[in-house]
């Protein structure tokens, strides 16, 4: 019965350290936000041209769903929540763009060798726009969409 119960505990204990998503951040801040959007990916290719849907279409296969949030307001102060939150639910930079005040960031979240998550920052020194992507590719899978897109 003791094994039992340290099992639990630290089945428990696991699962509240696991990493937590953008749908978080995004429900805690949404009311703050100038706009938010949510949506499912099969209706995000009603948006755009036919050009863009062929380069962007083996994402949206792999894709779930959009979260968007955009702040003009209190931008300094949601970019630090944000930096928090990122350092805290574990996701990984894959890559940073700089070019005068404009910033660009990509995050991935992963778990068991599958890409859960993706979230691109963009920062314009008067605006933040954070886009969540709820996923479940490979990191191969990404790798082959870049060099497609390339």
């Amino acid at each position: 019965m003791k094994k039992i119960i340290i099992v639990l505990v630290i089945a428990l204990m696991t699962s509240c350290a696991s990493k937590t998503s953008f749908n978080t951040f995004y429900q805690d801040n949404q009311e703050d936000s100038d706009f938010s959007f949510g949506i499912s990916s099969s209706l995000v290719a009603s948006f755009l041209d036919d050009d863009d849907i062929e380069d962007i279409k083996p994402l949206l296969k792999k894709a779930k769903h959009v979260k968007i949030l955009v702040f003009t307001e209190n931008y300094d102060e949601k970019s630090v929540k944000f930096k928090k939150f990122i350092d805290k639910s574990q996701f990984d930079k894959l890559m940073r763009i700089k070019d005068n005040d404009d910033n660009i960031a990509f995050f991935t979240l992963e778990d068991q060798d599958k890409i859960k998550e993706m979230v691109l920052e963009i920062s314009t020194g008067d605006e933040l726009v954070l886009i969540g992507l709820k996923t479940n590719m490979t990191p191969e899978d990404l790798e082959g969409i870049i060099e497609k897109s390339s």
